[in-house]
């Protein structure tokens, strides 16, 4: 298998899970958190939900772009002009 197709199902694997983990952590801090207040006098749920989950999970992104993707040629190695 081209080395291309097995970094494109990696990145794929990886943008599919960050993407279920982050549905999972809006789910579980929308549905089962309390009424209480928060840090900035929000309910703890929107705060958590809504403000620092999308944050968490910007900074998770920006890692995992930056340490797992790879900048990868589309084009096929037949259709690359030799150098001279």
């Amino acid at each position: 298998m081209d080395k291309r197709y097995r970094q494109a199902n990696k990145e794929a694997r990886l943008s599919l899970y960050l993407t279920l983990l982050y549905l999972i952590f809006w789910i579980a801090f929308a549905y089962l958190l309390g009424d209480q207040a928060g840090l900035l006098g929000f309910p703890a749920w929107f705060e958590l939900s809504c403000l620092f989950a999308p944050i968490g999970f910007i900074i998770a992104c920006y890692f995992i772009v930056k340490y797992q993707f790879k900048d990868i040629p589309l084009e096929s190695p037949q259709s690359i002009p030799p150098h001279e």
